[in-house]
């Protein structure tokens, strides 16, 4: 029985690489590089793009891969930035660090990768600006190539673990949440038309006195998160739900609005907690609410009012309604939601863990409420007999409903979809693409919520969400009255 020693093993490996390397290291010195100027690189884009970057908040990386396609290998002589560094572009060569990296080499059919990140200045302007720069690749054959890189960035307010305790109005602008935005009781936060609160990872805004939020058609007011960045090329985060946690009002908080707002890609949407129920709590007009693990809209024991508003895609529900006195006018109600298995758009309950939680007033008219499943509305509601009035109070009036309620006198003058043809009221819709997670919930040409709106309620609601005026009859249900699309931007 033989037994090998480790320094036996060493000297053994050693002898065969010398062995072995001899020749190929000549050959790939002498013959393996060449500076042919006609050896260009190749690279994966010409062109590394950062959108809308904030200011003094470093970037996240984006990179390219160089390729040389040919079979003999390419020497770099340098790889600069043309600023010098003074633009605030950073890179990363095949593992070297700066603005300024030398004697790289590419051999043959192979490939190395580059990493840019930027660190942008404040502007002091509310406008995005544009920051240039080339990567400049020196071969050693004295040809020069270059990849463009650019970044969009803007100028924004950093707010950490904000309490407003005294009247406040945040003026139009650009500002990043990180932890929480308190508005404590009887305080109240107004926001401008055109701001944008981007929240960050787990950041939340919470509301014990009054939140008004009041955009306009062309200058909104957005709650999201804040990466600018894609997961995928095709994907941005804004498009992913759970990119921050979302809005509560608590049981203190009433007479809030959100009027022209748009909040979507948290955790949850908007959450009223349980209060007094003879106080208007909250009243969203021309408003979306969309994208979330959670619930998009949940009311418990409130007294809210829903005109001309989006409430789409959801894990838990779109609108989940526990007891209260609520109405929702012309309001899209779409479920789409396909990251995990989820719940249903529409939920009405009167009891929370046994406790009755009295549904005095649900009010559904012009509504369009519909999704992937071939029912999406559920009732849990537990009959309490005359111990407590209007225990189960619902209508539905006049809407686009995907559900069965064969005998249910509270549904009047609908039309129900809940055909076995699948995809289950996706043919309702402009477009319903789940491969790139793109929702546009304007109504199709073949939409069966078309002219089947009850005027009583479009006159008081004469322009949709859009600012498009509804006819003064036989409007469309929903918060989009249906407009022809020019040719061109038909599929």
């Amino acid at each position: 029985m033989f037994y090998i020693t480790d320094t036996m093993k060493y000297l053994s490996t050693l002898f065969l690489s010398i062995l072995f390397s001899v020749p190929f290291v000549a050959c790939d010195d002498e013959n393996g590089f060449s500076s042919d100027p006609s050896l260009l690189l190749e690279f994966s884009s010409d062109t590394i793009t950062f959108d809308t970057l904030f200011t003094d908040i470093n970037s996240p990386s984006a990179g390219i891969v160089v390729r040389n396609p040919h079979g003999d290998g390419v020497r770099i002589s340098s790889v600069q930035l043309a600023s010098g560094g003074t633009s605030g572009f950073s890179v990363l060569v095949d593992g070297q660090y700066g603005d300024f990296m030398r004697d790289l080499e590419v051999r043959a059919n192979d490939s190395i990768f580059v990493l840019a990140s930027v660190h942008l200045d404040r502007n002091n302007k509310d406008i995005p600006f544009l920051v240039k720069d080339s990567l400049l690749f020196n071969l050693e054959s004295g040809v020069q190539q270059k990849v463009l890189l650019m970044a969009y960035g803007r100028d924004v307010v950093v707010m950490r673990g904000v309490t407003f305790a005294n009247d406040t109005v945040i003026g139009a602008g650009h500002y990043v949440i990180h932890d929480s935005l308190i508005v404590a009781e009887n305080t109240t936060l107004s926001i401008a038309p055109g701001t944008t609160l981007y929240f960050h990872d787990k950041a939340f805004m919470k509301i014990f006195g009054t939140l008004d939020a009041v955009g306009t058609l062309h200058e909104p007011v957005v709650m999201r998160g804040d990466r600018t960045d894609k997961m995928f090329p095709y994907l941005p985060y804004d498009r992913i739900p759970g990119q921050w946690d979302g809005v509560t009002f608590a049981s203190s908080s009433n007479n809030n609005r959100l009027i022209h707002c748009d909040v979507h890609s948290a955790n949850y949407g908007v959450k009223v907690e349980s209060g007094d129920t003879e106080t208007q709590r909250i009243t969203i007009e021309s408003s979306k609410i969309h994208n979330f693990h959670g619930n998009a809209l949940e009311l418990v024991n409130a007294q809210a009012t829903v005109v001309n508003s989006l409430l789409a895609n959801a894990q838990g529900n779109c609108v989940k309604v526990v007891g209260g006195d609520v109405s929702f006018v012309h309001c899209t109600i779409a479920n789409f939601y396909v990251w995990k298995q989820r719940d249903v758009a529409l939920a009405l309950h009167n009891s929370i863990d046994g406790v009755p939680a009295p549904l005095r007033g649900a009010l559904f008219a012009n509504c369009v409420v519909a999704g992937s499943k071939n029912d999406e509305v559920m009732g849990y509601l537990t009959n309490y007999g005359d111990t407590i009035p209007d225990a189960r109070n619902y209508r539905f009036e006049n809407s686009l409903i995907n559900t069965v309620a064969e005998g249910d006198s509270c549904f009047v003058n609908n039309v129900f979809d809940n055909s076995e043809e699948e995809p289950f009221g996706a043919a309702h819709f402009r477009i319903i693409d789940h491969d790139n997670f793109v929702y546009d919930f304007h109504l199709s040409d073949s939409a069966r919520a078309r002219a089947i709106a009850n005027s009583e309620y479009s006159e008081l609601l004469r322009f949709d969400i859009d600012g498009v005026e509804r006819p003064a009859m036989n409007a469309d249900a929903g918060c989009y009255q249906y407009v022809e699309l020019p040719e061109s931007e038909e599929e």
